[in-house]
């Protein structure tokens, strides 16, 4: 027994050196090449193998396609990291060379392999096997993303019911090692015609098998998402007005902006900036304006306190780091965030510029998909400022049918009231097609809430809004169903929510049931109002502070009625580029067809910042509120 335990115990040992062996042969064989990361592959297996394809075209790349690669089943998908395997033909030396058992270099990759990998096996010849049922129910065991070869596979109906991806030029009952023997295990390859670089992204599908390369992965997937957005939108157009696909396809880069193409995508509000067939290798060239200053004006926080705080300082124009733009603002937006940075409330490290989204023209861009002119919105940090350095993925373009001021609102209060009414509530509401579920909403007459009104009604659901007596004719703009007017407190950011007894109103309104989801920015003097008004599993979003946090309470309150709480935030709902295009197209559409009204309150100077922060603070808004920076 003891004798038996050892030698699992000297097996795994071995076995643990010959796997750390070869992970270092891997390290150093892919040193130059960049890791792909997990969401990045998730990106790019949410595209088609044509559009990568078209996407490493436009770029200057050669084909990454591997010839022969064809899906062992219908159906079948995959995407991960390339860990490789080089077989070489049959010769007497090299096999008594060839490392055996487990050290054999097929062996080595299986260990390698994992739910994020895909074994690329590079055969001698199409018929030529490179593995069946034995071999390969330990790819099965290592949960393997999909194994790909320009060779062929045996025992089919076994590999099969493994449930893992197999792309292969065919099926044979050919025996593999009388014809060629694997002979290197993560090394450069070529496999059907493709390079293969270990930790390349391989994405399979219907169409076949593509090689993304690691070093312009992040670039390939920016240009391929842009094309399959255009071919959509062409797809669209050829159903709705059936015409020849000619008019608009293939599309050749450039796109030129007077062809039919080009004209049908300026009135999407599409722009086709990163659509050039010029080779662009590794990197991308610097693409700036020769205007641009070594200085300009912002809105400084040297301390934390009042809106005097605040200060109107020369600083230099900041660095543009790769990926990113440099964009001359015209508008930034005022928000109440703003005030809890300056106040101390939500900490941020001093000195630092104040706001956070802005919208203007790109004068520098290391950024792919953006090119110096193009008009953008964004929303990053140290906004109150004649330049911005934004990340290229959070920089959105800006229709033309759509102002910069408007789009500056669209940018935190918008985007804040789009994810609030669409996924905060985690679905536990449902529109009024569907059932008899309410919504109510707090502070309708400030911006964020009067935006959310608006789209909730947009989106079907029935609507309840709290608002002050000054603000009412805000709030039935919204078209909201019932309106709940209180009293004014001047001078505060709220109202006297205590001025009526809104928990009484809100259950005569549904009946008895209550609001199924409440949307509350005011905090502290209506979280208890909140609490009381929710339905038997609703759900109380509080996203804001505009009369002090919501303070500490029992989970155990929420026993009554089994109710959700959440506390949301923007970063959250925009995590990555698809999401946060998403939501804006959604609102640059409702704009454009005239559903969503947007109301510019008022409109100050750059060196105003003081006073439009006293403005917000004391309760006067009635819309957005944006700096204007000449």
């Amino acid at each position: 027994m003891a004798c038996r335990t050892m030698a699992r115990v000297s097996h795994f040992k071995l076995k643990l050196a010959q796997v750390t062996r070869f992970t270092r042969i891997f390290q150093s064989t892919s040193s130059q090449n960049p890791v792909v990361s997990d969401e990045l592959l998730e990106k790019l297996g949410s595209l088609s193998t044509q559009s990568l394809t078209d996407g490493l075209w436009v770029m200057g790349w050669p084909s990454p396609f591997i010839e022969g690669a064809r899906p062992l089943q219908e159906g079948m998908k995959c995407v991960g990291r390339a860990v490789t395997v080089r077989f070489v033909p049959h010769r007497p030396d090299i096999a008594a060379d060839k490392p055996v058992g487990i050290s054999s270099p097929e062996y080595e990759a299986f260990e390698l392999c994992g739910p994020k990998e895909i074994l690329v096996m590079s055969s001698i010849g199409p018929w030529d096997s490179v593995g069946g049922d034995i071999k390969f129910l330990r790819l099965m065991q290592r949960n393997v993303g999909g194994l790909v070869t320009d060779g062929s596979v045996r025992d089919t109906d076994e590999l099969v019911s493994y449930k893992f991806p197999v792309f292969s030029y065919s099926t044979t009952p050919k025996q593999g090692p009388a014809f060629m023997q694997p002979w290197e295990c993560n090394t450069v390859v070529s496999c059907g015609g493709a390079v293969v670089r270990p930790g390349d992204c391989i994405v399979g599908d219907q169409d076949g098998v593509v090689v993304v390369p690691a070093a312009v992965a992040e670039d390939v997937y920016k240009i391929a998402r842009e094309r399959e957005e255009i071919e959509e939108i062409v797809k669209e157009e050829l159903i709705k007005n059936p015409s020849s696909p000619g008019i608009y396809y293939p599309f050749k880069p450039p796109i030129k902006k007077d062809s039919a193409l080009g004209k049908l995508l300026t009135s999407k509000g599409v722009r086709f900036m990163s659509t050039s067939s010029k080779p662009l290798g590794h990197g991308l060239q610097t693409r700036k304006m020769s205007s641009i200053p070594t200085t300009m004006k912002a809105i400084v926080v040297n301390e934390t306190g009042p809106a005097e705080c605040m200060q109107l300082e020369t600083v230099p124009v900041p660095e543009v780091p790769q990926n990113h733009v440099l964009v001359k603002n015209e508008f930034c937006g005022v928000n109440f965030i703003d005030t809890y940075h300056r106040g101390g409330l939500y900490k941020r490290n001093l000195p630092f510029i104040a706001g956070q989204e802005g919208a203007g023209e790109i004068v520098h861009s290391e950024h792919i998909a953006h090119m110096p002119g193009s008009r953008v919105v964004y929303s990053v940090l140290e906004t109150y400022s004649e330049y911005s350095v934004v990340p290229g993925d959070k920089a959105v373009p800006v229709p033309g049918n759509i102002s910069l001021d408007t789009a500056t609102a669209c940018a935190v209060q918008g985007l804040t009231a789009h994810y609030l009414v669409t996924d905060a509530h985690a679905g536990l509401i449902k529109p009024k097609s569907v059932a008899d579920d309410w919504m109510l909403i707090h502070g309708a007459g400030g911006g964020t809430c009067q935006w959310a009104a608006q789209m909730a009604k947009i989106l079907g659901y029935n609507v309840i809004v709290t608002v002050s007596k000054s603000k009412a004719s805000i709030a039935k703009a919204t078209g909201a169903d019932f309106i709940i007017e209180v009293d004014d407190m001047p001078g505060t950011q709220y109202e006297d929510y205590n001025s009526v007894d809104i928990v009484q109103q809100v259950m005569e309104i549904t009946e008895g049931k209550g609001a199924k989801c409440v949307i509350d920015g005011i905090g502290e003097a209506t979280y208890d109002i909140s609490l009381k008004c929710l339905g038997q599993r609703g759900i109380f979003v509080t996203f804001g502070n505009a009369s002090g946090p919501v303070p500490a309470f029992p989970p155990l309150r929420l026993i009554e009625k089994s109710a959700f709480v959440t506390r949301p935030k923007l970063l959250d709902y925009t995590r990555n580029r698809a999401e946060l295009y998403e939501r804006y197209n959604d609102i640059f559409e409702w704009i454009t067809e005239g559903s969503l009204q947007i109301h510019i309150d008022r409109v100050f100077d750059l060196s105003q910042a003081i006073e439009a922060h006293k403005y917000l603070e004391e309760g006067n808004s009635k819309g957005k509120v944006i700096l204007s920076i000449k």
